[in-house]
């Protein structure tokens, strides 16, 4: 998993005459905007790779696992993988491919202060058959210890690329493998391309990582994503493609100190926002714009919860240009997917004859919107992008060894404490915001103030009494709902006006938050 840190897989133990094992430091990037063509020679000319020795290799993975994908429930991986000096042929398949053979099985990931340690057992085979014997001295014996899991493994997709490697020895005081991945994943008679760069720390400090990893981005667009081409092959088995990541619970020990707590949410959100960017780079669908900027705001809301404690709060300047294209997009998308959605029925209902204004505004808000999407595209195709998003998984990194040298003690207080001061907050802003003729912009900041404490009660619920922590998620809930519904409708008359659709339909929809505002007041005097 990403963590906001590196990729780490360690082994779990170590049996005489097991299959080899080893650990891997790793940064995975993906290259917005890039060209698979192009992109090995363009590689080659950054000062920092250039004249480095180059090796070539073609690898065909086949992933196995049982119909119902037990190994993926139980987040285990077992793949065959063939190894060639010189590309395949057009024609050849998995059984007739010829090279070295490996066979890997990976045990699921442990996650200790914000880094993923994963066991991962390699042996070569003479043949692409799975061998059980080699699978006997890895914890696989536990997990199938009478060979029945065994006996229904089948191909399941498969991952093939062509791999450039430069190796830096003496970088920064760490050799660094850099390797350039271009090819594609198969499964289902479906296709997804691969083009994505690792740097695999062989020795030293990580910190040259992220040396290396800012050198490439001065250049080279890029984007720190934890997706595994494994993961995406799952994925695509199952015809899912490029997914919204959603927020997941962040599971906290009672003893956790607000140092770890903040390391391991803002790892959370920085996962779950780069996923959906890189999820963006291909998708239109308005749900991964939505959870995108959900990740960031649930990143802000941390960066305020932990802001008592954080030595150096993570810098989010670069990422300016990203995140002031991102928010037209999502009001656009809003209003043609849910406000409009909403009210155009009633539009049309009233007089049959408007549908084709209907229609023509339609047009233009998803001619908008296309084009806002690609604004999002070459944003994140510059370089300076890849370098603000790699600044913040440097940040997070040292937060990581920050909090890790914080001993743990008894449970503290420190939770209910800061979200008894922000739910006191909440409530005076939203005495406020109810007043007659309440300036927008305090009501807006009070809708953000709600936003904030909702995440913040989630980021924390493992630290907060269950019935507390429940009642204020769902006020905080309900007061970003019901402002959040004034300000769409107020972000429809906007940008209708700024498309210059018919002044029927933005007549219409002023009426429509004139009569919302009116029962809004109703409400408030009641």
């Amino acid at each position: 998993m990403w963590t906001g840190r590196f990729w780490v897989s360690v082994p779990v133990y170590l049996v005489r005459n097991s299959p080899m094992t080893h650990a891997e430091t790793e940064l995975k990037l993906l290259l917005p905007g890039a060209q698979p063509a192009d992109i090995e020679a363009r590689l080659r000319q950054l000062g920092v790779l250039s004249r480095r020795r180059t090796s070539t290799q073609w690898l065909w993975n086949v992933y196995h696992d049982t119909p119902d994908q037990a190994l993926r429930q139980q987040r285990q991986a077992l793949r065959m993988r063939c190894v060639s000096d010189r590309p395949w042929k057009s024609t050849a398949t998995a059984t007739t491919l010829r090279g070295s053979w490996i066979q890997t099985f990976k045990s699921a990931g442990v996650s200790q202060g914000g880094l993923s340690r994963r066991g991962e057992w390699e042996s070569h085979e003479r043949t692409g058959r799975l061998n059980p014997q080699a699978l006997r001295a890895t914890p696989w014996a536990d997990l199938d210890p009478d060979g029945q899991l065994f006996a229904t493994l089948q191909p399941c997709f498969e991952t093939r690329c062509r791999r450039t490697v430069w190796t830096l020895h003496r970088y920064q005081g760490a050799t660094i493998e850099v390797a350039l991945d271009v090819g594609e994943i198969n499964a289902g008679g479906r296709s997804e391309p691969i083009l994505e760069l690792e740097l695999e720390l062989q020795s030293g400090d990580p910190e040259a990582l992220f040396t290396l990893a800012r050198a490439v981005a001065s250049a080279q667009a890029v984007l720190p994503c934890d997706v595994s081409k494994a993961e995406r092959g799952y994925r695509l088995a199952q015809g899912v493609l490029h997914p919204a990541a959603l927020a997941v619970p962040l599971p906290l020990p009672a003893e956790a100190t607000p140092l770890e707590a903040a390391s391991q949410a803002l790892a959370a959100t920085y996962d779950q926002f780069t996923r959906n960017l890189s999820s963006l780079l291909a998708s239109d669908a308005p749900e991964v714009v939505h959870q995108a900027r959900v990740a960031w705001r649930r990143w802000r809301s941390a960066v305020h919860l932990f802001s008592p404690w954080l030595p150096h709060p993570p810098g989010s300047d670069g990422l300016r240009p990203l995140l002031d294209a991102l928010g037209p997009l999502r009001d656009l998308d809003v209003l043609r997917t849910d406000t409009l959605g909403r009210w155009l029925p009633a539009f049309v209902d009233a007089d049959e004859s408007r549908q084709h204004i209907a229609d023509r505004a339609i047009a233009r808000i998803d001619q908008a919107r296309t084009a806002q999407r690609e604004r999002v595209r070459a944003v994140l195709a510059l370089p300076a992008t890849g370098q603000a998003l790699l600044g913040l998984a440097h940040d997070l990194a040292r937060l990581n060894a920050q909090a890790a040298a914080v001993p743990a003690g008894p449970p503290a207080p420190w939770a209910a404490a800061r979200i008894r001061k922000l739910a006191k907050r909440l409530e005076v802003a939203l005495k406020a915001s109810r007043k007659p003729k309440a300036d927008p912009e305090r009501v807006h900041r009070t809708r953000i103030l709600a936003k904030r404490t909702r995440y913040a009660v989630e980021i924390l619920r493992d630290l907060l009494p269950a019935r507390r922590a429940k009642t204020l998620i769902q006020a905080a809930t309900a007061v970003q709902t019901r402002l959040g519904d004034d300000r769409d409708l107020q972000q429809a008359v906007r940008l209708l006006g700024e498309l210059q659709v018919d002044p029927v339909l933005v007549g219409f929809m002023r009426g429509v938050l004139a009569n919302d505002a009116r029962s809004a007041a109703r409400r408030q005097s009641a």
